[in-house]
């Protein structure tokens, strides 16, 4: 088990609860370990800025979409990302992360949690779930479009044709600003109930 922690207090604590595990406390781009892990989990960081990490700035993605490209390169063949991240890494209009990531790995599904599902923060997070493919693929699966609800609201083709895993409704909302977005009203049960049914639906091997 290995963990890759920025924060100096938390990484600290988690040397404490896992005294097995290997924990790294700096910045994930201090980290260089290609084909190695089997599963790679995180609450990834969000934000319109860039991580600089001399092997990836030609790409120029914000941090989120950052962690996703490197974490696709620190696993073997085969092995498994889930990540917490923001709604816009599948709802972005531009598709060019979504391509990048399609090209490596296989989406085996994702999960879009409620506007309370971290307490106040109201932001709508999506779990993705990745498989890396043994050899990248030129084509563009559903999920790297996005599309259009009967509504009008746009989301990623992969909740349009999946609407079971949308763990609540949409609705309108807005956001900073003035400027109008779309936010999910959660179903009127646990969450852990609604995110074990839709956790079924998720299929895949390692």
């Amino acid at each position: 088990l290995y963990g890759v922690e920025l924060d100096s207090v938390s990484g600290r604590i988690a040397k404490k609860l896992y005294p097995k595990a290997q924990i790294t406390v700096a910045g994930f781009e201090t980290t260089d370990q290609r084909d190695f892990y089997d599963l790679a989990i995180g609450n990834i960081p969000f934000g319109n800025y860039k991580v600089n990490d001399r092997a990836y700035n030609r790409l120029g993605f914000s941090i989120h979409n950052y962690f996703f490209a490197k974490a696709l390169d620190q696993i073997r063949t085969g092995g498994i990302i889930a990540f917490v991240t923001s709604r816009y890494t599948m709802d972005k209009r531009n598709s060019n992360v979504r391509r990048y990531i399609n090209e490596r790995c296989e989406l085996l599904g994702a999960i879009r949690l409620p506007n309370d599902a971290f307490g106040d923060t109201k932001a709508v997070s999506d779990i993705l779930f990745l498989q890396k493919r043994e050899r990248p693929v030129l084509k563009d699966d559903d999920w790297v479009s996005t599309g259009i609800t009967e509504e009008g609201y746009v989301i990623n083709q992969y909740y349009i044709d999946h609407p079971e895993m949308i763990l609540g409704t949409i609705e309108k909302t807005h956001a900073m600003y003035g400027r109008e977005d779309i936010t999910v009203v959660g179903y009127d049960e646990p969450l852990n109930e609604s995110l074990g049914k839709a956790i079924y639906n998720i299929k895949g091997h390692i």
